[in-house]
This record gives C-alpha cells, sequence and structure tokens, in this order.
C-alpha cells in the first residue's frame, strides 16, 4: 500500500487521515508525473526518489494569508483586550503555521496590546510538519496577495519593501520561533494560552483527530484561548472541558479551556 510505502521509505504517517482527501491529492500527483496507476507510481518512487518531496508538498498544500479570515482575528483582539493584562507576557502555540502568516498575524496583533516589558516576555511558537514551509516562515518575505487583509496602517508599521515583495520587520519576527514538528507523531509544546489549530483537523479521521487534540489539551493551559478553523469543533471526547463562545458568530471556532 502506498501509504505504507511513505511511512516506512520516510517516516511520514499519513495512514490515519481522510482517504478521500488523499486519494484526490495522490491522484493530482500522479496526473502531474504521467503515470496512470499506484503501483507505476511506487516503482516512480524507487527509481527518483525526489519525487518523495513532490508527493510531500501535495499531501501537505498550504493555503494562508495575512489576517486570514479577519473576522477570527477582530474577535479575538477584543478577548484579549478584556481578559489579558498588558503588562503580562503571552505564550503561543501556532499549530500547523504553514508559511507563518498566521503566527506574525498573531504577533502583530499582540504588539498592538501589550505594554514593551510584556513584548520581551511574549513567545510565539509555530510549527509545521513540511520543512521546507518553516524555512520560507523564517525568511518573512511575502508576495502582495498574502497581505490583502492587512491595513495600510500595518503595513507601514510591521512591514517593509523587499524587491516588489513585503518583508515582515524584526521586532515582530522575533517574537515568533519556528520549528518543524509532526503533531501526529512527536510531544506537544506546553503552558500556552493562546493555540491555534486551524484546518488540521480536518484532514484527520475521527481516531487520529481524538489523538491529536489530547496533546492540544495537554498544552493549552486553563482559561486559555483555542482557535480551530471554522468547520472544526472540540472532539466530544473534550468537550466538557471547554466553552464555545455563543456570541463569536458564523465562522468563528474560538474555545476557552475551562479553568
Amino acid at each position: 500500500m502506498l501509504l505504507e510505502k511513505i511511512f516506512s521509505e520516510r517516516g511520514w504517517d499519513f495512514r490515519d487521515y481522510k482517504r478521500s482527501s488523499l486519494k484526490r491529492r495522490i491522484l493530482k500527483r500522479l496526473g502531474a508525473a504521467g503515470v496512470s496507476s499506484f503501483s507505476d507510481y511506487r516503482d516512480l518512487l524507487d527509481r527518483d526518489p525526489s519525487e518523495y518531496t513532490r508527493l510531500f508538498s501535495n499531501l501537505t498544500v498550504k493555503v494562508s494569508e495575512f489576517f486570514r479570515e479577519p473576522s477570527v482575528f477582530d474577535f479575538l483582539a477584543g478577548e484579549v483586550r478584556r481578559d489579558f493584562s498588558p503588562d503580562e507576557g503571552i505564550r503561543a502555540w501556532c499549530c500547523g503555521c504553514a508559511h507563518g502568516e498566521e503566527a506574525y498575524s498573531l504577533a502583530i496583533l499582540l504588539s498592538e496590546f501589550l505594554s514593551e516589558e510584556a513584548l520581551g516576555q511574549t513567545k510565539i511558537f509555530a510549527t509545521d510538519l513540511d520543512h521546507e514551509a518553516i524555512d520560507a516562515a523564517r525568511r518573512a518575505r511575502y508576495r502582495e496577495e498574502s497581505v490583502a487583509n492587512v491595513s495600510a496602517e500595518r503595513r507601514e508599521r510591521f512591514f517593509f519593501r523587499d524587491n516588489g515583495c513585503y518583508k515582515v520587520k524584526y521586532n515582530i519576527r522575533n517574537m515568533v520561533k519556528f520549528g518543524a514538528l509532526d503533531i501526529v507523531r512527536s510531544p506537544s509544546i506546553s503552558k500556552v494560552k493562546m493555540l491555534f489549530c486551524r484546518n488540521v483537523f480536518i484532514y484527520f479521521n475521527k481516531a487520529l483527530q481524538e489523538k491529536v487534540f489530547e496533546k492540544l489539551d495537554y498544552a493549552l493551559k486553563p482559561g486559555g484561548l483555542l482557535v480551530l478553523g471554522k468547520a472544526e469543533v472540540v472532539p466530544s471526547a473534550f468537550s466538557s472541558g471547554y466553552v464555545r463562545y455563543s456570541s463569536s458568530g458564523k465562522g468563528i471556532s474560538v474555545y476557552r479551556k475551562a479553568e
């Protein structure tokens, strides 16, 4: 089986991901590679190991932008101002951070609220399975379309132009620590007060969702905020420990962990 081969050869464990999504993405790669069957594709992987990298890129599609779904960040800004102290640092985690837009967006939001002293004590951990995505995030260089939701004021304050692109200023970059992490197989980060894990669960079957959420639950401090994708919910096995904001509106999936 192809997924077993990928796991045994490269250690990438997609075996509990939703099969419909995986099949669609693998078939797209088969078409691009000019092969017509899974058997032929396995042979191609044996002949050309570099094909694994191209396949991995297809299986971990990255779709992001700064302040993606602005209503989510607008809502979070209100919660931060209401419940967080501007004089205390915040430890946060963006799990599945893609090319870094979400983590830098959060850093911008927090920098608009926290004092200088608190910012010095604030750390945003940003992790992803894809090493190449993490490398791109560290470079912090983005095209015009990635900053479409960023106001002119924020562009002026938090970015500088770099050969036709936008680059995140160093004070924001220094708030974010990027690292490669496979949330399925690796231990989680701990003691965070804000946790973004948006549009990650949609690729997992139910059993894997619960396995991964156990790690997220461990990571998030009581009273902390959890941000999921708009089509995602806390697994039923953990739902009693989380309160979803009933006033957050359609398309926003924000929870507070019970204290």
